[in-house]
């Protein structure tokens, strides 16, 4: 039963959002970046709600699982995007399909999506919506040959503590290496980018021959510090800065909270938390997703949100990035020298990072899911008739997807050497006697120095 504190928190909702209904007329948005949005600022509203509410409590209002939401919710508001091969159907216990590609290869690509929510709350419409609308945006023949899954994990009010959930998604990782499916792609929002992030250290750590480094990771607002510092919360930190702007809120990160997620466990530790670790970049410059040619790495993060800080810190150490916190606002204006690195990937990974300005935690997610009802009215919309403003995320993500998805007789060649599995030795890149692709799949190397 929910508790006392999780009902007023509840009855408070129509209040709260009565409030910003009375003071948009005369003070704009929630946000610069909801100035003259009332419907997203709203939406904000419920969603700051949503995170303050206890684990427990969580479970009473996220009532919708994956599978309803694919397989009734979406079904019946998009019966024309949802008629896809294999559309709902489970490749194991934890994951679905959104898209089996008919006839595919071993080595045409597969997305395995792990959804956002603080590993406490359900998977939300809107995230597989985009994720969907990603898919349908595609290029043609990329599309053709990509499959996408939607990963289940258990939640932490239902006793699934941080922690478990990477072993869930090791699960499914494994099944699909253990039928020969050799291009993989991971894609994570906020939890879920914690989640990829932290499969990329369990591969690093395990050093199995067996499961093939994902060929590309894709990381929109990624959780990689758990538990956030005391001086986090103070002025010139993106938690300080952005409490009142953002969905993610510093108030919401209490002892009892931690409990809640974690219970006894120590989340300073790669396979839970690195940001709460002293960095070390060596612990990321041998994972050949973030560093070795032929690999690629997207990462999206707002200018606004609370995790800003702490994602370009981590992105820092695991991929070299110069990109820093802006102390001076972006006004909404995207400025390439300030607001994006890109690596051309020819003697590393492919790496592309871009912080939105004005954006919030997970915007592309939760606000730019109306490109759904776009594709609803005309399945043939591409990606570059796109407002990039409106559909930021939209278009950096299927941009990069378009980019890196390796399909057709690229695909075929990447089948016939094997992934190179780098380790660390007295300081040193050991060959591990197996063979890479590299660049465009035909040049061949021994092993990738780190």
């Amino acid at each position: 039963m929910i508790s006392l504190k999780g009902l007023l928190i509840l009855l408070s909702l129509p209040i709260r959002l009565l409030l910003v209904i009375i003071k948009y007329p005369f003070f704009g948005g929630a946000n610069e970046k909801f100035k003259n949005s009332l419907i997203n600022s709203l939406k904000l509203q419920v969603l700051r709600l949503g995170s303050v509410l206890s684990v427990k409590d969580s479970l009473y209002v996220g009532i919708m699982s994956n599978y309803f939401i694919i397989n009734k919710f979406l079904k019946l508001l998009y019966p024309g995007l949802t008629k896809l091969n294999n559309y709902g159907k489970r490749f194991d216990k934890q994951s679905i399909w959104l898209v089996e590609a008919e006839n595919r290869s071993k080595s045409d690509p597969v997305i395995i999506y792990c959804h956002g929510g603080g590993y406490f709350l359900e998977t939300q419409p809107s995230q597989i919506e985009s994720v969907l609308s990603f898919y349908h945006l595609l290029d043609v023949e990329k599309k053709k040959k990509t499959s996408v899954l939607v990963q289940e994990y258990g939640l932490a009010g239902r006793g699934s503590l941080i922690g478990s959930q990477l072993y869930e998604l090791v699960a499914t990782y494994d099944k699909l290496a253990s039928e020969g499916n050799d291009n993989i792609v991971l894609m994570g929002d906020s939890a879920g980018g914690n989640l990829v992030i932290v499969l990329l250290q369990y591969l690093r750590q395990q050093k199995n021959p067996k499961l093939p480094w994902p060929r590309s990771a894709v990381l929109i607002s990624p959780w990689v510090k758990i538990v956030p510092d005391e001086y986090q919360i103070t002025p010139g930190h993106s938690f300080h800065e952005n409490k009142h702007r953002d969905m993610i809120q510093a108030h919401i990160f209490t002892e009892e909270r931690r409990v809640e997620l974690l219970g006894d466990t120590n989340h300073a530790d790669l396979l839970i938390s690195p940001g709460n670790l002293e960095y070390n970049p060596s612990d990321w410059s041998d994972i050949p997703t973030l560093n070795g040619k032929g690999y690629s790495t997207f990462i999206l993060v707002g200018e606004h949100e609370s995790f800003r800080d702490d994602v370009l810190e981590w992105a820092k150490h695991a991929v070299n990035s110069p990109l820093v916190s802006q102390k001076h606002d972006s006004r909404g204006s995207f400025d390439s020298k300030v607001h994006e690195y890109k690596t051309d990937g020819k003697n590393e990974a492919y790496v592309d990072i871009a912080v939105e300005p004005w954006g919030v935690h997970d915007s592309v997610l939760f606000f730019e899911n109306t490109i759904i009802r776009k594709l609803k009215k005309n399945p043939n919309l591409q990606v570059k008739s796109l407002d990039k403003v409106e559909y930021f995320g939209v278009t950096k993500i299927v941009d990069f997807l378009n980019k890196t998805l390796v399909v057709g007789e690229e695909a075929r060649k990447l089948n016939t050497v094997n992934t190179t599995q780098t380790t660390k030795a007295n300081g040193k890149a050991v060959n591990d006697d197996v063979k890479v692709v590299v660049g465009d799949v035909n040049n061949v190397v021994n092993g990738v120095k780190a």
